[in-house]
């Protein structure tokens, strides 16, 4: 019973201390993911001199962020629409595709030629380069009361329509690499066999949760609330279903993180689940900074200064691809001062790039060196600073 001390010990600092970092991070305008970052840091680099995480410990946080994972990607899928986002195809198709082809390219051509790294860890970074962070942006256009101009929804939409590609090249991710690392011939042939094999297996999971959208869940949520009659027992049926969706898409061979995001979509066009929302919030405050702490804790305090470097690297590069590939393109379909805003928003790497490389270091440790881990956590953490300073100076 002792040996479970340490892990509660550490579960009540983080509960004490979270919210109170949090609210100083609100106040001086920072997001909140960049505490519980270094919250999970700071538990690495104790560990590095008292020794107190074991195997319990591991796996206990490990669990906790992969709910916490789940929580996230199901909330993004609660707050879309199919039906909103096929909508949001034809304006801003144009700058989403300039965005994440661009930055597919930037991520690959520095890490595999800048920094010599290997093919699947260059296809990990250039994956993790094509995201972007919705919420560290939109909270800033929400606060300079902008996000309800037109440039200010179209942010909002190619970010949401980056998180979904970000979501399904990491499900394609996942398969090829494995067929990679083994040698089995080529990269184009792998990656075109691997990749059909990939879309079959998703058009199928995703046929499920359409029939399961369109069918099913509207009876099963109506039957959940009567049977209930508690919003709050509601709330709880309905993450109960999102997860146990996420873990068949386990099954299948993709992280849960896909399934979620998938579960969140398909209880997003029936009323009555999206207005647990207000109710899910309060699992999605509790679960989610455990899948940043974890991150934190993911990094070796000794690889971390190590890393410094490739990180800026990367940072720059990061920067630079985010800012071209949606500027260089809205240019041509804004004016300049609204193309630049856009290119400033897009800048951010959070949520969804940190879920591709967490997810790909469970795959393979070899596949996410503890230094490119560092370096990518620094990429983070600079892109979701910089971008709401910058972004505050130019929307005043």
């Amino acid at each position: 019973m002792e040996d479970e001390y340490p892990i509660l010990l550490t579960l009540g600092a983080l509960l004490v201390l979270g919210p109170f970092l949090k609210s100083i991070m609100q106040r001086i305008r920072v997001p909140a993911l960049i505490c519980y970052i270094l919250l999970g840091f700071l538990i690495s680099v104790l560990d590095s001199y008292w020794s107190f995480i074991t195997y319990a410990f591991e796996s206990t946080f490990s669990i906790l962020a992969q709910i916490g994972v789940v929580a996230l990607l199901f909330r993004v899928g609660l707050k879309s629409h199919t039906d909103t986002l096929l909508e949001k195809l034809p304006h801003a198709s144009l700058i989403w595709v300039g965005d994440v082809v661009t930055n597919l390219v930037v991520g690959f051509a520095v890490s595999r030629y800048g920094f010599a790294l290997s093919l699947e860890t260059s296809l990990v970074i250039a994956t993790a380069f094509s995201a972007t962070s919705v919420a560290v942006s939109v909270s800033v256009w929400n606060e300079m009361n902008k996000l309800q101009t037109d440039t200010g929804q179209l942010l909002v939409d190619v970010a949401e329509l980056d998180d979904l590609s970000g979501v399904l090249l990491l499900a394609v991710l996942l398969a090829i690499i494995p067929s990679l690392q083994a040698g089995n011939g080529s990269f184009l042939s792998v990656a075109g066999a691997t990749s059909a094999m990939v879309l079959l297996k998703l058009a199928l999971f995703i046929g499920g949760c359409f029939l399961f959208a369109h069918y099913l869940e509207a009876r099963f949520t109506r039957f959940s609330r009567e049977l209930e009659r508690s919003r709050t027992d509601l709330t709880i049926t309905i993450l109960g279903a999102g997860l146990a969706i996420a873990v068949i898409a386990g099954y299948l061979g993709f992280s849960l993180a896909i399934g979620a995001l998938f579960a969140g979509l398909a209880f997003s066009r029936d009323p009555d689940a999206v207005q647990t929302d207000a109710r899910f919030a309060y699992f999605y405050e509790f679960f989610t900074p455990f899948f940043f702490i974890h991150i934190g804790m993911q990094v070796n305090p000794g690889a971390f200064l190590s890393a410094f470097d490739m990180g800026i690297v990367l940072f720059a590069a990061a920067v630079l691809g985010k800012f071209a590939g949606v500027a260089g393109v809205a240019i041509l379909l804004m004016n300049k001062t609204n193309a630049l805003l856009l290119g400033l928003s897009m800048i951010p790497r959070a949520e969804i790039a940190l879920v591709v490389v967490y997810q790909c270091s469970k795959l393979d440790v070899a596949l996410v060196s503890d230094e490119v881990f560092a370096a990518m956590v620094v990429v983070s953490l600079a892109t979701s600073v910089l971008s709401p300073l910058l972004l505050r100076q130019m929307l005043r």
